[in-house]
């Protein structure tokens, strides 16, 4: 499934100004957007090349269509995805996830869900089959891909899912839903043959559990950032796994001065990082000497 087929599945939430000023984009164009975010009171944005712009100057968004919208990404059900408003984004069929801002309802220090709605932004999920195949073919052990937000991991991590998923017993930790983006059991995107689906699972438990049910040879598993995280992966790791992982670094410098992420580097568990940018590899470094 391609970004313009992912588009084309979430126009129907959308505003109808906005529907009608983006199919009078040119499609060149409609297939490089990766968010649209829409805010009270201003113009509708798209993200283009990581970059936003106004889609049009006239198409503001008023408190009546962010409601509509809101109610209609949580199928005009609110209260069952309060789970996921606590977190701060639902992610729909087809796996684009939406972003939402508004006023906390606490429960002590934690958010318990959200009211007054005032931002969406709806990220544009793409599968790009056959992008990690070089990469796949040039490098084994576990590996590590990082970039910053918007830069292709998930996109990138999925794709070696399938390859990964293809060759060996893989486990996919897919804990937002975006990786395989399952329906009623069934994977939309294409994770590969050999790949079991943790769906929903907190990434550490989810590794945990497909150690001790699956005896999987690779675990997938996106955006690294808990020492929970950590732990798990260092267990999974002393029992032979191999790990394809993403984590949130602007560089390699970066990457090196993230407190939480030091045991999994200095216990040389991830042979090779690779850093993108604009959803291109940019650079490739070896992060073992064995």
């Amino acid at each position: 499934m391609q970004t313009s087929e992912n588009l084309q599945n979430i126009m129907h939430y959308l505003p109808v100004k906005v529907r009608e000023a983006l199919r009078c984009m040119n499609p060149s164009q409609t297939d490089k957007i990766q968010e649209i975010r829409l805010r009270c009171g201003r113009p509708a944005g798209i993200v283009l090349d990581g970059r936003e712009i106004k889609l049009t100057p006239e198409c503001i968004i008023s408190t009546e269509e962010i409601s509509r919208t809101f109610q209609a990404v949580c199928s005009y059900s609110v209260y069952s995805y309060e789970q996921e408003l606590s977190e701060g984004y639902i992610t729909l069929p087809g796996g684009c996830r939406v972003g939402i801002s508004g006023s906390a309802v606490r429960q002590e220090q934690n958010v318990r869900t959200l009211k007054y709605i005032n931002s969406l932004n709806f990220r544009i999920a793409g599968e790009f089959i056959g992008i990690a195949e070089q990469i796949f073919s040039q490098t084994s052990g576990s590996i590590l891909i990082m970039g910053a937000v918007g830069s292709g991991k998930t996109t990138y991590l999925r794709d070696m899912c399938r390859l990964t998923g293809n060759h060996h017993r893989t486990a996919l930790i897919d804990e937002r839903g975006e990786l395989a983006s399952v329906q009623r059991g069934i994977p939309v995107h294409d994770v590969g043959l050999m790949t079991d689906i943790f769906d929903g699972y907190p990434r550490a438990a989810g590794i945990i559990t497909a150690l001790r049910v699956m005896s999987p040879e690779y675990i997938i598993c996106d955006e690294i950032s808990t020492e929970s995280d950590v732990q798990a992966i260092l267990q999974a790791s002393g029992c032979g796994v191999r790990f394809a992982a993403s984590c949130h670094a602007g560089s390699f410098a970066e990457l090196r001065q993230r407190a939480f992420l030091r045991p999994l580097l200095d216990r040389n568990i991830f042979r090779y990082g690779i850093f993108l940018q604009d959803r291109a590899v940019k650079q490739i470094r070896r992060l073992t000497e064995s």
